[in-house]
């Protein structure tokens, strides 16, 4: 897919290869839809005062070197700043951290923007997150996602095989403290970065599962990245079952492989299941979308100056097997793309609860130095013309999920009632 928005500098990181990424001269860079994020909460006291102040301070810079628009400080803005910076050199105990700092006037920047969804990302941050999406990096082996009624990070999926599985990590457990820091303010992004690291050493993981406090110890391993789960899920009757956990570069060649051995196995039914899938690149969206859906709109975007980009299907691929999809309050951002393009195009019947209901997308700008900033550009519709943001998707055959019976046995009433519905 092509992409729409110009960055500061007229330069966007734009991936050349599976995980590698270069500044190119050109005038738009990619969609990536991540999880819902709360409101920073507790990062310091120098990220939170220095931080935000002096960002103020660096976007009078950029006013005069980059061309903003924006206006410039007050005089009497400009003076408080050089008297924090003083009061903070007279009185503060410890030392000022030069890198540090630095960091704090950007995130202050970005945090001054006011929207939920903007992040700052330092060159280990960005450096993280384009590992996941090429899909290997060094990790536990789990998926995060965002629960958006507590708006604490929780297990999206557990990876067979892996470190968190054989540690007795489980899906849906929360994350309370990372390395003993306080995680139950972080987004997404910030506790895969404390959970990452190098491979071969530990991260202490405090989880919430029920009401209950588990402590884990959990050895760092290299992970590749397996965001697609299928089978075959009931041979006789040849009903084909796929799960996408996330949308990251790596899930269409997945998807698809997943897709055609299902085919060869004679497949007459699919379940596709996105249950707490948090989103992730809107554009692998659209690829596995046009893997089904018939030529035509996939959904569009409007920015705030009335700009439009469009993904379309070429239909070269259309699914003509009964469909059901399955969702819940965590399916987020691109799953709810995927979600209302299969419904509205009557490929799909949904059955779950109301989704989560993010229809604005993120872009991600490199910034030439190894670091990018990401916020809201714009605002998607479904191809009917609806938006779902802060709405959602209502599920055709509305179900809930027996927790209990699913936390004893493994029960799943919400898969049972997608089978009854393909053989009724």
């Amino acid at each position: 897919m092509r992409h729409m928005e110009e960055n500061m500098n007229n330069k966007t990181w734009q991936q050349t290869g599976r995980g590698q990424y270069v500044l190119k001269d050109v005038p738009n860079t990619g969609y990536d839809q991540r999880p819902a994020k709360p409101p920073k909460k507790g990062h310091g006291f120098v990220f939170f005062i220095v931080g935000f102040a002096a960002g103020l301070l660096l976007m009078l810079i950029f006013h005069f070197t980059v061309g903003s628009n924006s206006n410039s400080l007050s005089n009497g803005t400009q003076r408080k700043i050089g008297l924090l910076e003083s009061v903070i050199d007279k009185y503060y105990m410890g030392e000022r951290e030069e890198t540090a700092e630095a960091d704090g006037i950007y995130k202050g920047i970005v945090s001054s923007l006011g929207d939920r969804y903007a992040e700052y990302f330092t060159r280990e941050e960005l450096q993280r997150s384009r590992e996941d999406s090429a899909g290997e990096f060094s990790g536990i082996g789990c998926t995060i996602g965002m629960d958006q009624d507590l708006e604490i990070c929780y297990v999206a999926s557990v990876m067979e095989g892996y470190a968190a599985e054989k540690a007795g990590i489980k899906e849906g457990d929360y994350f309370i403290e990372v390395d003993g820091e306080d995680a139950t303010g972080w987004t997404s992004s910030e506790v895969a970065s404390h959970v990452k690291g190098e491979t071969g050493t530990t991260v202490e993981l405090k989880m919430l599962r029920d009401t209950e406090e588990l402590d884990f110890t959990v050895e760092r391993v290299k992970v590749e990245m397996k965001t697609i789960e299928s089978r075959m899920q009931d041979e006789n009757k040849k009903v084909g079952y796929i799960r996408i956990v996330e949308f990251d570069e790596i899930t269409v060649p997945q998807f698809i492989e997943a897709k055609e051995a299902l085919e060869k196995e004679g497949m007459k039914y699919l379940i596709l299941d996105l249950r707490s899938n948090p989103g992730g690149l809107v554009d692998s969206c659209a690829d596995i979308a046009s893997q089904m859906l018939p030529k035509g709109m996939i959904a569009y975007s409007e920015t705030k100056d009335g700009r439009r980009f469009e993904w379309e299907s070429d239909g070269k691929h259309e699914i003509n097997i009964p469909v059901v999809i399955l969702v819940n309050k965590n399916t987020a951002s691109a799953a709810e793309i995927l979600t209302g393009a299969m419904k509205d195009h009557g490929k799909a019947t949904v059955i779950g609860t109301t989704t989560y209901g993010k229809g604005i997308i993120q872009n991600t700008y490199g910034l030439g130095d190894g670091t990018a900033v990401e916020f809201t550009v714009g605002q998607y519709y479904l191809p009917n013309g609806e938006t779902i943001h802060e709405i959602g998707i209502d599920p055709d055959i509305e179900i809930e999920l027996d927790a209990e019976a699913f936390l004893k046995d493994g029960s799943d009433n919400q898969l049972d009632a997608a089978l009854k519905e393909l053989l009724k």
